[in-house]
């Protein structure tokens, strides 16, 4: 069976009224939302109890407390460190296998990754980090860093105020120039960095808003982000993937691209004049 927010997200089976409220309160606050009792649940969402349990029953579950068991399997699943996951041994076939079986899994799992991104949020991420009058900051934790760094070096070609906050203790020197109207993005994966947290908290209170990227877990950011992009984690592997985080990145760089054509070429072109300058002079002092 898919994790339980793709089934949720995409359930095999139409849905009534009723039943789709259900899904958008779960999806909301996933996966706590789920995880009390079903007259709270119900209430929540405005609907009847039988309701709930018509929804479970047509995702695949014999009834509430096996769908909270596959909740609470996931959750469990998202806590589970490398070393936990070495005993899974899921590879069964010799190396050349393994390494297909492993591309074969992060492809699925790309596939899976489109399902997770409506158009309007699409359109609204767009439009906050193409906006010249909003400064965006970007910061990843141990893992992530990588792919604020990614981005960072996409978007200064593309728009001016781009800053790439260090994953060290000299982010508090650069938190006090983040201000209102600015943009935070955020890369936070399950084992969630508490600066992370300690970051969106100050960079909210100074009136930024919050973009985050995250897993299809219970982030503790996503409650406070006014856009979250998830994107699935797990691998084959004892470590967790983050290829469909990749993709989403560089899915977001070709979408910028073409909503700035118009001014991208003049900027480009600028700055391969400047580049053109340090290379003479590199030339010359040789």
């Amino acid at each position: 069976m898919p994790n339980l927010k793709t089934l949720l997200s995409s359930p095999p089976v139409s849905l009534t009224q009723a039943e789709r409220k259900v899904v958008r309160i779960l999806l909301d606050d996933y996966p706590r939302a789920g995880l009390g009792p079903m007259a709270r649940l119900a209430a929540v969402a405005g609907v009847s109890e039988p309701s709930v349990m018509r929804l479970v029953r047509k995702l695949g579950f014999s009834g509430y407390s096996d769908f909270q068991r596959g909740l609470v399997e996931e959750v469990d699943e998202r806590l589970r460190s490398p070393r936990m996951q070495l005993d899974k041994q899921r590879y069964k076939h010799p190396l050349p296998e393994n390494w297909d079986d492993y591309l074969a899994g992060t492809s699925s799992l790309v596939d899976e990754t489109r399902q997770l991104m409506s158009a309007p949020d699409i359109q609204g991420l767009c439009k906050l980090l193409s906006s010249p009058q909003h400064h965006v900051w970007l910061h990843g934790g141990r893992y992530s860093f990588f792919l604020a760094g990614y981005l960072h070096a996409h978007l200064r070609l593309m728009r001016a105020n781009c800053h790439l906050l260090p994953d060290s203790s000299h982010i508090a020197d650069a938190l006090i120039d983040v201000g209102e109207q600015d943009i935070l993005v955020i890369f936070d994966y399950r084992r969630y960095q508490q600066q992370a947290q300690t970051l969106a908290r100050v960079a909210a209170a100074q009136g930024a808003r919050i973009i985050l990227f995250t897993d299809i877990y219970a982030s503790p950011l996503r409650d406070d982000a006014d856009i979250v992009i998830s994107a699935p984690v797990q691998s084959p592997s004892p470590f967790d993937t983050l290829v469909p985080a990749m993709a989403q990145v560089e899915a977001l760089i070709a979408c910028l691209t073409h909503q700035s054509l118009d001014t991208l070429d003049n900027r480009l072109a600028r700055i391969d004049r400047i580049r053109s300058e340090f290379h003479v002079h590199l030339i010359e002092d040789a």
